[in-house]
């Protein structure tokens, strides 16, 4: 079955967040995996990540736990916010099993600057990367309403041509 992923696009829907800063692990290589579960529903990115063998998904799953944790956490104690930080009134229809991957980001964190002694007294420069990984939970929207067929009545006539005069010379 194909996930449709559809965007809670709402200002004022409930978002969860979790924020792993300065993560040891290159931001190429964690946004490999990153672009794997955003959009998807939080149980089935929790599979794509378990069944990941990238470096990075053992670091994601981890922001997406704390993400689900911190949503669980805000929905029992009735103190949701919004993704500019109000607090927004209880929403007793808001589930953590609703939720899915809104935002899902990888920035760059501070680069640790080091060099290699090499052969004749030289040095060569590299650099050690560090990452920052967040994750924005929304709950699903509601499904668009599916568009309404027309009556065999109403298509009857659709497909006649219209009545005019007959064919001939000008």
């Amino acid at each position: 079955m194909a996930i449709v992923k559809r965007k809670n696009t709402n200002d004022e829907a409930a978002e969860f967040r979790a924020i792993h800063w300065n993560a040891k692990i290159s931001p190429r290589k964690a946004r490999l995996v990153m672009d794997r579960v955003r959009g998807l529903p939080v149980s089935e990115a929790l599979d794509v990540l378990k069944f990941d063998r990238h470096r990075g998904a053992f670091l994601i799953d981890r922001v997406l736990k704390s993400a689900i944790a911190n949503a669980d956490q805000a929905i029992t104690n009735g103190k949701i916010r919004t993704g500019e930080g109000d607090l927004i009134d209880p929403q007793p229809d808001v589930d953590v099993d609703d939720l899915y991957v809104h935002d899902a980001r990888i920035d760059d964190g501070p680069r640790l600057k080091r060099w290699k002694p090499r052969a004749r007294g030289q040095a060569y420069p590299y650099q050690k990367y560090y990452a920052h990984i967040s994750i924005r939970l929304r709950p699903r929207p509601p499904a668009p309403e599916p568009k309404k067929k027309r009556s065999p009545q109403a298509n009857a006539g659709a497909g006649q041509p219209a009545a005019s005069a007959p064919a001939g010379k000008k």
